[in-house]
């Protein structure tokens, strides 16, 4: 420490101590992310509107399983025609304020299937849409081959959307 007074040094030190408290509060202050990589804003849960979910569908263009976010009125109306039994309309959206999240099961052996969207939260750097597949386990089903699928409209955000999957097995005595 050559050429240093006392008062120089210790300010010195105390700078360089405080500098990385300094940048965590004024990162809490500006919503950025923590060091650690999470956001500190708790999740917002968007509204989940259904438009058509339906677990006992013949055969139809979709019998693939896929998670989709559509984000215009003529992919929309594809998807929809794709899925819906014939005759359906397809609902009005305004796709300027939403987006439609579309799920669909795969094909299935009995009609006691079923998929749903759970719930949509908004996090601070993305969106997560929670998918509940709900299989028939030991309860009775019709027997007939199947295509679940779930259409909702959610509140447009302007973030990636990250699909959470959940299954469940109905128990019937």
């Amino acid at each position: 420490m050559r050429n240093r007074t006392p008062g120089t040094w210790t300010r010195s030190v105390t700078f360089m101590a405080a500098t990385p408290v300094l940048g965590l509060l004024l990162s809490c202050a500006t919503g950025s992310p923590s060091p650690g990589g999470s956001s500190l804003h708790a999740p917002r849960a968007l509204s989940v509107e259904p438009l058509m979910c339906s677990s006992c569908t013949g055969d139809i263009a979709r019998t693939e399983r896929a998670r989709e976010v559509i984000e215009d009125a003529a992919a929309f109306r594809k998807a929809f025609l794709d899925s819906a039994h014939e005759g359906m309309a397809v609902p009005e959206v305004d796709f300027s304020r939403f987006v439609v999240v579309a799920v669909w099961m795969g094909q299935q052996s009995d009609c006691g299937s079923g998929i749903s969207i759970s719930s949509v939260k908004e996090t601070g750097s993305r969106v997560e849409v929670e998918v509940t597949s709900s299989l028939t386990g030991n309860c009775p089903a019709g027997d007939a081959i199947s295509y679940p699928f779930c259409f909702v409209k959610v509140e447009r955000v302007a973030k990636p959307h990250v699909f959470l999957e959940k299954t469940e097995t109905r128990v019937c005595e």
